[in-house]
């Protein structure tokens, strides 16, 4: 399933993309990428090699450094973007939380490494 080509997915791709930003503009994002020149894309995907590819929620920061810091900030860092997801889903139409599913594993990735 491609969100971008569907266009039931509208709603739902600037949400992930207002989450993303908010991150980055209010700072929320340093304490884990170790610097304001970072970045964050949050997408519904498969993750996983082959047959243990699994529909995910992916948050997947870029940053010129990488996470030096207490494990208790990643677990804050993802708390908070499930909460931010959950509230936005409220607006998201019954078909569409049908089709992205309600039990898609949190996945943290910075600079392309799983956390």
């Amino acid at each position: 399933m491609d969100l971008h080509q569907d266009d039931r997915f509208t709603g739902v791709l600037s949400d992930l993309e207002r989450i993303a930003r908010d991150l980055v503009d209010t700072g929320r994002l340093v304490p884990i990428a170790g610097t304001g020149e970072s970045g964050v894309v949050i997408e519904f995907a498969m993750y996983g090699e082959g047959k243990k590819a699994e529909p995910s929620i992916l948050i997947n920061i870029t940053s010129s450094e990488g996470f030096d810091g207490e494990e208790r900030l990643l677990d804050d860092f993802e708390d908070y973007v499930i909460s931010r997801l959950e509230a936005a889903s409220r607006n998201w139409s019954q078909e569409v939380t049908d089709l992205l599913g309600d039990d898609r594993p949190v996945i943290l990735l910075i600079n392309g490494e799983e956390y």
